[in-house]
């Protein structure tokens, strides 16, 4: 009998796109004007830092990467958030595997 293995990988490619979208997007946006924000990938370790001055842009920082995923179609759930961890001088960040 047959047996079919599923393998599920991204395309870092894709995924590093993604990234550069969103970061061109949030440098150009009023709303993240003078608010210290960044996406870093580490393709390495597979995973994305989203780092922001702010807690409450933190949120729409992350909504706009997940904007980017699914306009190059990569599927969320490929994203495995971890918990919002305080940073110096009061900002956010937050680690994501992918």
């Amino acid at each position: 009998m047959p047996s079919f293995d599923v393998s599920s990988d991204v395309d870092w490619q894709e995924v590093d796109n993604a990234v550069n979208q969103a970061t061109k997007e949030v440098q150009t946006r009023y709303d993240f004007k003078n608010v210290k924000t960044e996406i870093a990938l580490d393709k390495k370790a597979k995973t994305i830092t989203l780092h922001c001055g702010e807690e409450a842009k933190l949120e729409a920082l992350n909504d706009i990467l997940q904007n980017k995923f699914i306009k190059r179609g990569l599927s969320l759930l490929s994203l495995d958030y971890k918990d919002i961890e305080a940073a110096f001088g009061g900002s956010v960040r937050q680690l994501i595997n992918v």
